[in-house]
């Protein structure tokens, strides 16, 4: 059943091998970029947004790519027994650090949309019944947060016209740097429950830079703490940080994978442009032991 499930979620977001946005994705996005204002920002702000006008420019730049990376790392995982079990429970917790405008959790939650129908049209869904999705959105940005906030709550306006069954969710803003923000992360996990997906999307370079190597792996090992076993933590890095995301995945006992994308072009001139590139994902299960923190060397 779980591999007829894969199959089925990627020849509908992936078919032919080839990434493309929803209906809901395309009209929650053109919605959002239409919006905001238009002026000249700078390459490093674009992709760390602090104003209105960078984060146009981040919509229309990253957003889709970082998208795909999402689900193209996380798909195997979604269509397997264990997460169906944790969706099936009827909540999913969500941590989403370095969250920008919660890409990896408005990725996460389109795919648990189609994984939901293709188990509604085989009857394998229990009919009636609901999931209610917490995000945990953490970012320094005001502007990253409000954004995804608003996105978060358009998706599931305009997904609702779609027949989705979807339709609870709850969002928590934490506007403080990971790992100092780890007092507020275990009162929330203690309140709602463990965590069920971690994920953080292109952040451990500027937290590598901020908090330095030890900083940025013992705040991987304190999550770990507060994730469901049966969950997942996922790393994302584009491919000009190979030597980083290899490291800490040595230092934390788990692999690094090399992935090959294709996605069709946005803006594209013509429904037949696509673009293939390489990232790295790490992707692991969380360790339910105690940890004792120490001093990390290359």
């Amino acid at each position: 059943m779980n591999r007829t499930l894969e199959n089925l979620t990627r020849e509908e977001l992936c078919p032919n091998g080839i990434w493309q946005r929803t209906n809901v994705v395309k009209s929650l996005l053109r919605h959002q970029i239409c919006r905001l204002p238009k002026s000249e920002v700078s390459k490093i702000r674009t992709r760390y947004p602090q104003s209105q006008a960078e984060m146009k420019v981040f919509l229309v730049k990253f957003f889709t790519r970082h998208y795909f990376q999402t689900q193209n790392s996380l798909v195997d995982y979604m269509t397997s027994q264990k997460f169906l079990d944790i969706v099936m429970s009827g909540r999913l917790r969500i941590l989403d650090v370095g969250s920008g405008p919660a890409v990896a959790s408005l990725a996460i939650t389109e795919m648990l949309a189609c994984i939901i129908e293709h188990l509604k049209y085989t009857e394998e869904w229990p009919k009636g019944k609901t999931v209610k999705i917490t995000y945990v959105l953490n970012d320094t940005s005001n502007i990253c947060l409000g954004t995804g906030q608003r996105m978060l709550t358009d998706y599931f306006r305009i997904s609702r016209g779609c027949n989705r069954d979807i339709i609870h969710s709850q969002t928590i803003s934490i506007q403080k740097a990971f790992p100092d923000n780890m007092n507020r992360l275990q009162r929330v996990r203690f309140h709602l429950g463990a965590y069920d997906m971690a994920i953080f999307s292109y952040v451990i370079s500027p937290l590598n830079e901020d908090k330095g190597f030890n900083g940025l792996v013992n705040g991987l090992l304190d999550v770990e703490r507060l994730c469901n076993h049966n969950g997942k933590i996922l790393i994302l890095q584009d491919r000009f940080q190979t030597s980083l995301i290899r490291r800490v995945s040595r230092t934390i006992a788990a692999s690094s994978k090399k992935q090959v994308l294709t996605q069709h072009v946005y803006p594209r001139r013509n429904k037949k442009e696509t673009y293939t590139y390489t990232y790295y994902h790490c992707l692991y299960e969380p360790v339910r032991k105690v940890i004792f923190k120490q001093s990390f060397v290359a």
